[in-house]
């Protein structure tokens, strides 16, 4: 006699719509397992059918048509490595990767640091690295990578950067 027997004690009706029931679950979870790929971005299929928006610089409802993380095609570190390369290509930048989504970037000016950014999920409550970076005098900013309707546009990224190393 199986779970479903006894706690349904021979009610083959309700026993047939729970089996249902767990086994649409089941595939469900399968197949979004199936479909999870390490490089997607955080959130990407939620935003699939909203771009054109404009941008809020960096935020609203609707993704916006301009260049943002979340309709770059790659991962979200290349999305910002890239940014960083190509706006800040005489600043070298050491990478170091924390968790699968969390990494800082440390950028320097000869020997000095200049600047820290951390990616990040919205959902991490770490606050060590800034404080560090606080007490160290070095400038420091974040980016969260999944947070609804936060598109880190590139204007919107290397405004914040170039801020940040003036301040």
């Amino acid at each position: 006699m199986g779970l479903l027997d006894k706690l349904f004690e021979g009610n083959k009706d309700l026993e047939k719509a729970a089996k249902g029931l767990l086994n649409g679950l089941l595939n469900a979870a399968e197949k979004k397992s199936e479909s999870a790929d390490d490089g997607a971005q955080p959130q990407q299929q939620r935003f699939e059918e909203e771009d054109g928006g404009e941008s809020g610089f960096s935020w609203g409802d609707k993704k916006p048509a301009e260049e943002n993380q979340y309709n770059f095609d790659g991962p979200f570190w290349v999305y910002f490595e890239n940014i960083f390369r190509a706006e800040f290509a005489a600043t070298p930048f050491q990478k170091n990767q924390i968790s699968s989504n969390r990494i800082a970037y440390t950028f320097y000016s000869g020997v000095s640091k200049v600047l820290v950014v951390e990616l990040m999920s919205e959902n991490c409550s770490a606050y060590k690295l800034r404080e560090d970076t606080k007490k160290e005098g070095v400038p420091y900013t974040r980016f969260y990578i999944d947070h609804f309707g936060w598109w880190n546009t590139r204007e919107y990224v290397v405004t914040r950067m170039r801020a940040a190393m003036k301040a």
